[in-house]
């Protein structure tokens, strides 16, 4: 599924079976096609100690800007 060295993988969709294999890898996974995944990529942020702002408001109303920038 991912490489040893990897310490994250960001997925569309993940099963059960793939975030247990993550977890007990000690592998950080987003899925995000959940609906609350953008929290828990922020969480992988904080964890591995990655910069970044908190962003205020409504994210849908946001993406067009946000892939703008990201795709400069």
């Amino acid at each position: 599924m991912c490489n040893r060295d990897s310490k994250v993988f960001v997925a569309d969709k993940l099963s059960d079976t793939n975030k247990k294999q993550l977890n007990s890898l000690k592998v950080e996974w987003v899925e995000m096609r959940d609906h609350e995944g953008y929290k828990r990529f922020k969480k992988v942020l904080e964890k591995l100690k990655i910069s970044h702002k908190d962003i205020n408001g409504k994210v849908d109303k946001k993406l067009e800007a946000i892939f703008n920038e990201i795709f400069k």
